[in-house]
C-alpha cells in the first residue's frame, strides 16, 4: 500500500484539520480506491481494540461521519463493536466507491451520503433518490448518496434487505462483503449480516448478476434462484428456492427452511429484539424447519424450538433469553 495514502489517512482520523485539508483529503480519497480501502480497514482495526466508554464511541462515530460525510450523526446509544459491525462495512465499501460519484471540481459540492440503519426489532422502508424502494431489515445500515449522477446508482449494505428496483438506463449496484449485485430493474433480497459468514442474495423477479471477489466469471440468476457465498471458505451454491420465502420478513414472518440453529437464533434476535446467551454451543448445527407467524411471541418460538429438538434447554429473563 502506498505510504503516501496510509499517511493521509491516518492524520485526517487523528487531528483536527481544516476545511482546506478536508476537501483536499476528499479528492484524495476519491481517487484511491483499493490503498484507502486498505487504510480504513487498518483504523477500524485499531479503534476496536481501543477500550471505550459510549461517550467516546459516540464522539467517533460522529466524528468520522462529519469529516468523510459532512453529515451528522443519528443520535443512537450503540456500544462500539456493534456500531463497528453495523456499518463499518458499509462505509468501507462506500469509501471504496466513491470515485464513482466524481465529476468536475469536489466531488462533494453537491451529494451527501445518507445512512439509514434499522435496530433489531424493527423495519424500515426506504425509497431512494430514483424511486427504489428498499425493505431494510432489523439489525441493517444502508448508505446511499442523496442523488445519483453517475454511470450507476452505487448504495451499499450491511444486514438484510429486500430491493425494488426502478428501471433505468443506469445499472443499479448493491455492494456488500465481497461482493456487488448488479441489475437494471428487479426485485430481490440480499442477507450480509458481519456476524454470519454466509451471503445470500435470492431473486425474485428480473436478472441479477453477481460479481464475486476472486471469482473469474460473475453469476447470472434467474427468478426463484438463490446463490450463496461463504466469505470464510470461498464456496459459492446456488440453488433453486421460493423466492417469497426469503423475503417474508418484510411482513413479521420467520421461515426456517433447514435452517441452523445458530442462524435460527440470529433471526430471532434481529425480529424481536431480544438478547440470547448461547451457554452451550452443542445445538449450533441442529437444523430447523418452521414457519411463524408474525403475531408469533418470541417465548412462543423458543417452545417450539424446544419441540424439535427434545433435549434443548433454555431460560428466559425479560429481554435476554439463556441457551444452557
Amino acid at each position: 500500500m502506498s505510504k503516501y495514502i496510509h499517511n493521509i489517512v491516518q492524520y485526517f482520523f487523528h487531528h483536527n484539520v481544516s476545511d482546506e485539508i478536508v476537501s483536499r483529503v476528499h479528492d484524495r480519497l476519491a481517487h484511491s480506491e483499493e490503498d484507502t480501502d486498505i487504510a480504513f480497514r487498518e483504523i477500524w482495526t485499531e479503534l476496536e481494540e481501543k477500550p471505550m466508554d459510549e461517550a467516546s464511541v459516540e464522539d467517533a462515530y460522529q466524528d468520522i461521519k462529519k469529516k468523510v460525510f459532512g453529515i451528522e450523526n443519528t443520535k443512537r446509544k450503540l456500544s462500539w463493536l456493534r456500531i463497528a459491525a453495523i456499518w463499518a462495512v458499509p462505509f468501507l465499501c462506500l469509501c471504496g466507491s466513491i470515485y464513482f460519484f466524481t465529476g468536475q471540481g469536489n466531488p462533494y459540492k453537491d451529494i451527501e451520503f445518507v445512512h439509514k440503519f434499522t435496530a433489531n426489532g424493527e423495519r424500515n422502508l426506504i425509497t431512494l433518490p430514483d424511486s427504489s424502494k428498499v425493505w431494510l431489515n432489523g439489525g441493517s445500515s444502508l448508505i446511499y448518496p442523496s442523488r445519483f449522477v453517475s454511470a450507476e446508482r452505487n448504495v451499499c449494505l450491511s444486514g438484510e434487505a429486500f430491493f425494488e428496483v426502478v428501471k433505468d438506463k443506469r445499472p443499479f449496484i448493491v455492494d456488500v462483503n465481497q461482493i456487488k449485485l448488479k441489475v437494471l430493474g428487479t426485485t430481490f433480497n440480499v442477507m450480509s449480516y458481519p456476524d454470519n459468514p454466509r451471503i445470500i442474495a435470492t431473486l425474485e423477479t428480473g436478472k441479477i448478476q453477481v460479481n464475486i471477489e476472486n471469482q473469474k466469471k460473475p453469476f447470472i440468476l434467474s427468478p426463484n434462484e438463490q446463490i450463496e457465498f461463504d466469505s470464510e471458505s470461498g464456496e459459492v451454491s446456488i440453488q433453486k428456492v421460493r423466492a417469497e420465502n426469503k423475503s417474508a420478513w418484510r411482513t413479521g414472518t420467520l421461515y426456517f427452511e433447514e435452517t441452523k440453529f445458530r442462524q435460527a437464533i440470529q433471526q430471532l434476535e434481529r425480529a424481536y429484539n431480544v438478547r440470547i446467551h448461547v451457554l452451550n454451543d452443542k445445538y449450533n448445527e441442529q437444523t430447523i424447519r418452521a414457519h411463524f407467524n408474525s403475531n408469533e411471541k418470541a417465548e412462543d418460538i423458543m417452545a417450539v424450538f424446544k419441540m424439535l429438538i427434545p433435549s434443548l434447554s433454555y431460560e428466559i429473563n425479560g429481554n435476554d433469553i439463556f441457551i444452557k
